[in-house]
């Protein structure tokens, strides 16, 4: 009754929960009454609100703030309504019971005033969040090109592929790359008298350091690919860059990714990640059991994830189902 109060409602157990459990009604048809009177009692927004702390590291936006002298735009408002965006989206999919496909993309998004005018959409008719559809050239759709994971894998100054590779790795794919090397030399500023050259082009440089090619040949595909993307999250096609001659060098987000499939750009990207979709069902599945159960997931877990996302596939991958599915697990039900 605890495991289940706190994972979907991050509270203890009310006492219709209680009564259930003192009564040994919490297994059988008894517990899936439990689940299902849970998934539709207003508490469960708590677990909207929570979860994509840890699973997006949604905590980390504003850790640096960007420079108001780059980036003028960015206010108090703008990266609360660009949190606010990621949550409200997470509650519209769950609310709907869509398919975890439209984290990785969409046709729509969720949007107040202030990130239309930001993302460049039409004004909505009234305040508040509401869902905004989205035409292929706003670059948006998905929560991949959202402002908020945009910034948060940036610092206050510029964008930064290699930690955006980094967060796409762990968060879709499941995978924490291992930590560089001890005293690998940063990326230095631009020349003042050298030509303007792209962090891409410096990446790629230092990348040749035998030390660092096989990390960064996974990592770096991940994060190039939303280099179209500033600090902040603006679309751009060319990269501001303070110092060296020249005029701003375009921007390139192609990539080849580790087992040879290529993409020209974020929107193409998106599409390796679905055809990738067993996969991110995993991670994701692991994400959701470790949020449920406040540990890690383990070796000896393996045989009841498996079990949680082969049933997930046969509920077409929707949200609320895979919620539901967790809850009534054996890998909850364990001590």
């Amino acid at each position: 009754a605890s495991r289940l109060s706190y994972f979907l409602w991050s509270s203890m157990p009310d006492q219709a929960l209680l009564d259930a459990a003192r009564n040994g009604k919490l297994t059988g048809d008894g517990l899936t009454a439990q689940v299902d009177r849970m998934l539709a009692d207003p508490k469960i927004d708590r677990l909207i609100d929570d979860f994509p702390r840890q699973w997006l590291q949604l905590h980390r936006l504003g850790m640096f703030p960007p420079d108001g002298k780059l980036y003028p735009d960015y206010d108090v408002w703008l990266e609360a309504s660009m949190h606010d965006e990621v949550v409200q989206y997470l509650r519209e999919v769950f609310a709907n019971n869509l398919g975890i496909d439209a984290f990785i993309r969409s046709d729509w998004t969720m949007a107040n005033p202030r990130l239309c005018e930001f993302y460049g959409l039409p004004a909505p008719q009234t305040s508040g969040f509401q869902r905004v559809s989205l035409r292929p050239e706003d670059h948006r759709g998905g929560l991949l090109t959202t402002g908020a994971i945009l910034g948060l894998t940036s610092d206050g100054t510029r964008h930064r592929p290699v930690h955006r590779g980094v967060w796409v790795s762990e968060a879709i794919f499941g995978k924490t790359p291992p930590p560089p090397p001890a005293n690998v030399d940063p990326i230095e500023p631009n020349p003042p008298d050298s030509p303007k050259a792209t962090i891409r082009k410096k990446i790629e440089a230092h990348a040749q350091n035998a030390n660092c090619a096989a990390c960064h040949r996974n990592i770096d595909p991940l994060g190039l690919a939303f280099d179209q993307f500033d600090a902040i999250g603006q679309w751009r096609t060319r990269e501001r860059v303070e110092k060296g001659t020249g005029n701003d060098p375009p921007v390139d987000p192609s990539g080849t990714m580790p087992d040879g499939r290529k993409f020209t750009d974020a929107d193409q990207f998106k599409t390796i990640l679905l055809d990738d979709r067993d996969r991110f069902l995993q991670a994701f599945a692991e994400h959701l059991c470790t949020y449920g159960l406040r540990r890690v997931v383990a070796v000896y877990d393996r045989a009841d994830i498996r079990a949680i996302v082969d049933e997930a596939k046969q509920k077409n991958y929707r949200l609320k189902d895979i919620v539901r599915i967790v809850a009534l697990s054996d890998l909850v039900k364990k001590r």
